[in-house]
C-alpha cells in the first residue's frame, strides 16, 4: 500500500542529488583556483575509493560509510577547511546516489566527470 510512497521518495532524492552536484561544483569553482580544484578532486577520488575499500559496495555498506563521512563533513565544517568541506559534500552525494541506485546515476556521472576534469 505504501510502496508508491517509498518509490517516489527514492526518485525525489535522486532528483535532488542530480540538482545538487553541479551547484556544489560551481561553488567550488568560484572559490578555488585550478590547483585547489585538483586537490578537491583528488580528495573526492581518494575518499570514494576508501569508502568502497573499507566498507564494501552493498547498500548497507554505503549507509555505514555515509554515517562516517557525515562526521568527516562536520569536522571539515568545524575546522573551516573549505577544500575538505567541498570534497566531503561530493563524497556524501556520491554515496547517497549509490544508495538511491540507477535513478541517481547522473549525479555519480557528474562527480566522476568532475574528478576526470581535474584529475
Amino acid at each position: 500500500m505504501l510502496a508508491w510512497f517509498f518509490e517516489n521518495k527514492i526518485e525525489r532524492e535522486a532528483q535532488q542529488l542530480i540538482r545538487d552536484v553541479p551547484i556544489i561544483i560551481e561553488q567550488a569553482r568560484e572559490i578555488f583556483s585550478d590547483p585547489s580544484m585538483k586537490e578537491v578532486a583528488d580528495l573526492v577520488r581518494q575518499h570514494i575509493e576508501r569508502a568502497h575499500r573499507l566498507y564494501g559496495t552493498q547498500t548497507t555498506d554505503f549507509k555505514r560509510a555515509l554515517y562516517d563521512y557525515r562526521k568527516l563533513h562536520k569536522d571539515a565544517r568545524r575546522n573551516t577547511d573549505q577544500r575538505a568541506l567541498s570534497a566531503m559534500t561530493l563524497v556524501i552525494i556520491y554515496l547517497r546516489s549509490e544508495i538511491a541506485g540507477e535513478a541517481a546515476a547522473p549525479a555519480r556521472e557528474g562527480i566522476e566527470r568532475f574528478m576526470s576534469d581535474y584529475g
